[in-house]
């Protein structure tokens, strides 16, 4: 069982911050060039380091459905990196959608 403090941190230090830019460029739209730098950060330079490092941190120890295929969708966003930091438009596209799931599965598990 996920307490709430957690659940609703896990939403806000990796969910809200991954999905920042991704929650404004539609899907299967190209994101902006000028949004890469942004996505770069948001995905893979936060604070506390990788988005996937940071969820991590949160998480470990913890059993949820919700927590592994937002562990899943992370891995897969780190195997973009070189091309999201490249620039490349369809990474950029993949690494958005995943980060959009990310942010459905952990605000779905902050707002139980």
């Amino acid at each position: 069982m996920i307490d709430r403090a957690t659940a609703s941190t896990l939403a806000h230090d990796v969910g809200k911050y991954v999905a920042r830019v991704a929650m404004n460029v539609a899907p299967g739209e190209p994101v902006p060039a000028a949004l890469i730098p942004l996505l770069v950060k948001d995905l893979y330079e936060l604070p506390g380091g990788r988005a996937s490092a940071c969820f991590e941190a949160l998480a470990r120890g913890l059993t949820d459905p919700r927590l592994d295929r937002a562990r899943e969708h992370l891995t897969a966003i780190d195997a973009l990196e070189e091309r999201v930091r490249a620039g490349d438009a369809s990474a950029c596209s993949e690494a958005c959608a995943q980060a959009r799931e990310i942010h459905a599965l952990l605000s779905a598990l902050a707002k139980r």
